[in-house]
């Protein structure tokens, strides 16, 4: 009797610290997501849009971008740094990137006699293949203690799992019928695999979709440049002699790229109509115009950028004997062009102050 009373009494303990590790998992998202959303509800205005034509005078600070580790302290107050106590009998998971927590819905696993992600990731595909939101995974890595990211092809067994739906993106926030369809299709395959997982509120989730939604709608900026012919329609060769020549590469999508020495996008060359660009239409054709756009929230050196893009157009232009244009047709003079390369630089200080600098991979992740 007395050894039963012993197995009962550590069983009880066991499920309380698990109730408690939950819990304080709960917690440290929560908390994570709190201050994402004070980031994306930030107030800011549109620079680009409310901007004259003047250049406006900038503050001397310099614009320096934000490395992925030193998000989480931008926008955390000094007071939230402290974390809690580790639940007793068990250390504390680690926090999930901060990537994965401003803008995901994050669905926690756990499995004491370990997951192999492969089988997992699998599992979930196809009731997950009806969503249009990106899915991610992370397991917990018992070498390093850090999550780090899984996939179909991990033969690794992991003991915890993380797994994130996003949130927001440039077609809208999550809804919550979408929300209910991954929750459900996680939850199929812990069935399946005999794991406990572990979710936030839903409310909290769509709210943050919301936010994020709101936030990205408020600074999603393009900048475009127009090219067009005078008498004589541009060249096919000429064209893309030129382009090349300034360092642009034709691409499957029928326009020429312009990418910085790491390969990220800085800004695309298309046609001005529907003609998509390639070799043979190239070799033949001629083109009456042509449009240089530049994709502000994803590109972190802005300036640089738009200088660059710039000049490709006034050189295109003195070449084909052309003209530089805005959307309206209206001729960009030197000063128009100043002005919006000022206020570029303004808007980019302003992402950067909001913790979600230009170019950075959550920054890629909300404007794609």
């Amino acid at each position: 009797m007395a050894g039963n009373e012993l197995l009962y009494g550590l069983l009880g303990l066991g499920l309380g610290v698990l109730v408690l590790v939950f819990s304080y998992n709960q917690w440290l998202e929560r908390k994570h997501r709190k201050l994402a959303e004070q980031a994306f509800r930030s107030e800011h205005r549109d620079v680009l849009l409310e901007g004259s034509a003047e250049p406006t005078e900038l503050r001397e600070e310099p614009v320096e971008p934000v490395a992925d580790e030193e998000f989480e302290e931008r926008i955390e107050p000094a007071s939230a740094k402290i974390p809690p106590a580790a639940p007793i009998g068990r250390a504390a998971d680690p926090a999930l990137p901060m990537e994965a927590i401003a803008i995901d819905a994050v669905i926690r696993i756990e499995a004491p006699a370990g997951l192999v992600a492969s089988a997992v990731v699998s599992a979930a595909g196809g009731p997950l293949a009806q969503l249009q939101r990106q899915v991610r995974w992370y397991g917990l890595s018992q070498e390093t203690y850090k999550w780090v990211p899984v996939d179909e092809n991990d033969s690794h067994a992991y003991t915890r799992i993380a797994v994130a739906m996003q949130l927001a993106d440039r077609r809208g926030p999550a809804n919550e019928r979408e929300l209910e369809i991954f929750i459900a299709a996680i939850q199929r395959v812990c069935d399946q695999f005999l794991a406990v997982s572990s979710f936030g509120e839903r409310a909290e989730s769509l709210e943050l979709g919301r936010s994020a939604d709101e936030f990205c709608a408020a600074t999603d900026v393009q900048i475009a440049i127009n090219v067009v012919a005078g008498e004589l329609p541009f060249a096919g060769t000429k064209l893309r002699g030129l382009a090349e020549a300034a360092g642009l590469k034709l691409n499957n999508d029928g326009s020429f790229h312009a990418a910085d020495e790491n390969g990220q996008l800085l800004f695309v060359l298309a046609s001005r109509d529907a003609t998509l660009f390639s070799t043979e239409t190239l070799r033949q054709g001629t083109s009456r115009g042509v449009t240089l756009t530049l994709d502000v929230p994803r590109v972190a050196s802005g300036v640089f950028a738009f200088d660059r893009m710039s000049a490709l157009a006034i050189h295109l232009a003195e070449s084909f004997n052309g003209s530089v244009v805005d959307d309206n047709g209206h001729a960009l003079s030197s000063a128009s062009l100043n002005g919006i390369r000022t206020q570029i630089q303004q808007f980019q200080q302003q992402m950067n102050q909001q913790g979600i600098p230009a170019g950075s991979p959550l920054a890629l992740r909300l404007f794609s």
